[in-house]
């Protein structure tokens, strides 16, 4: 099986939990939690995700960091994770988790990209102006990026939406390139 289809597997058996247990938020922030400690623990990762280390080691060092901290079934998940060999596909795990917690809440993810950070206003308004296109409470994760110019880039789904001074800069050029000498005036008369 694909690990994205694993993962979807995995991550609606998880939210069907979740919505069972009525808490589809503080699933998300749990798992979101797991994801951070062992993203931001190289060690953690290394050990978790090693095909070698046997499966008794790694349930016993998630009980040590977790077991406290999470929900019984969502801990339990963890393991049941390591008892099937399948701890690997934990990040894509919890992003298509959220995927189906926003879908339930009628939330989008837009990945805005800018020349420079926006203001609050700024954003608060994009994300206004986008809600009411979708339909949907939007949240914007916002990345900088100079080599665009101006303008913005907002990726929500499969939709893009290219407003960029970079991209109106090079679709500029190719109709000059494309466009016939003699239609812009210029002749071979001295």
């Amino acid at each position: 099986m694909q690990t994205s289809q694993l993962a979807a597997k995995y991550a609606q058996a998880i939210y069907e939990l979740a919505v069972e247990n009525n808490k589809l938020e503080s699933v998300g922030k749990e798992l979101a939690a797991v994801g951070s400690t062992i993203e931001g623990q190289e060690e953690l990762a290394t050990l978790l995700y090693h095909p070698r280390v046997p499966a008794e080691a790694k349930k016993e060092v998630l009980r040590q960091i977790f077991q406290s901290e999470l929900t019984d079934f969502v801990y339990k998940f963890l393991l049941l994770l390591v008892d099937k060999r399948r701890e690997t596909a934990l990040p894509d795990i919890l992003k298509e988790y959220n995927q189906l917690a926003n879908q339930a809440r009628n939330i989008a993810e837009a990945e805005v990209t800018t020349a420079l950070p926006l203001t609050p206003e700024e954003e608060e308004a994009l994300a206004k102006k986008l809600s009411t296109v979708t339909g949907k409470q939007v949240i914007l994760k916002t990345n900088i990026n100079k080599s665009i110019i101006g303008g913005v880039i907002v990726r929500m789904g499969d939709k893009l939406i290219d407003g960029s001074v970079a991209r109106q800069m090079q679709m500029l050029k190719t109709a000059l390139m494309n466009m016939e000498v003699t239609k812009i005036g210029v002749t071979n008369e001295i």
